[in-house]
């Protein structure tokens, strides 16, 4: 019988990879992957998610130009966002801005909708089935990080992808086997009561 990755095993161990191998994913793996991502729950179980997988290294060649200028912008020189980082996450950061679009396999993430102006509340359907998909990487081998720098361009990426008007980007996750001395957790967090209240903010969670 095939040994599982235990849940809370890779609860603990997540983490985002930015670096993979030079290696191609079964599309076997992908649609497991998917039909992962599908078990999580939506809104009045709308499903409104739809998933983009892209290959085409043209593709990706121009979507990663488009995203290392939103990085620049963010993290680049003289920017303030680069000050947020801690160093490793930088750097690692800073690498896949550089080569995004040298992963084997990009999903992108995406939501149907109503035409109405975009709000947080959207996340609620979309982004439950992307820690899904996620999770499901760390079964077959893989890693992932959710990115979202590309949607600075959001209508220069639908219109390269030919995604509709009603349909809007969620998360680009770069999919690929982990790179050579790549390794998940365990991570390292804050502590709950460094992040937990009780009753009334600032009053301590006992």
């Amino acid at each position: 019988m095939q040994n599982h990755l235990d849940l809370l095993e890779a609860l603990y161990n997540q983490r985002a990879i930015r670096y993979f191998k030079d290696q191609d994913i079964p599309n076997e793996i992908i649609y497991r992957l998917i039909e992962i991502a599908t078990k999580a729950p939506s809104g009045g179980n709308s499903q409104p998610w739809r998933f983009l997988i892209i290959k085409d290294q043209n593709v990706k060649n121009e979507i990663g130009k488009l995203y290392l200028q939103s990085w620049n912008q963010v993290y680049g020189s003289g920017s303030n966002g680069g000050r947020n980082l801690e160093q490793k996450v930088m750097t690692s950061a800073s690498y896949l801005a550089k080569n995004i679009a040298k992963a084997p396999v990009w999903v992108m993430a995406c939501l149907n909708h109503d035409g109405g102006d975009s709000t947080m509340g959207r996340g609620a359907s979309i982004y439950p089935a992307v820690q899904n998909f996620l999770l499901g990487c760390m079964e077959f081998g893989l890693g992932s990080v959710i990115t979202t720098l590309h949607k600075r361009y959001e209508k220069e990426v639908k219109e390269l992808l030919k995604i509709p008007d009603t349909t809007e980007t969620a998360a680009l996750l770069p999919l690929g086997y982990l790179a050579e001395k790549v390794n998940y957790g365990p991570t390292k967090r804050d502590e709950v009561d460094q992040i937990t209240y009780q009753d009334s903010w600032g009053n301590p969670f006992k």
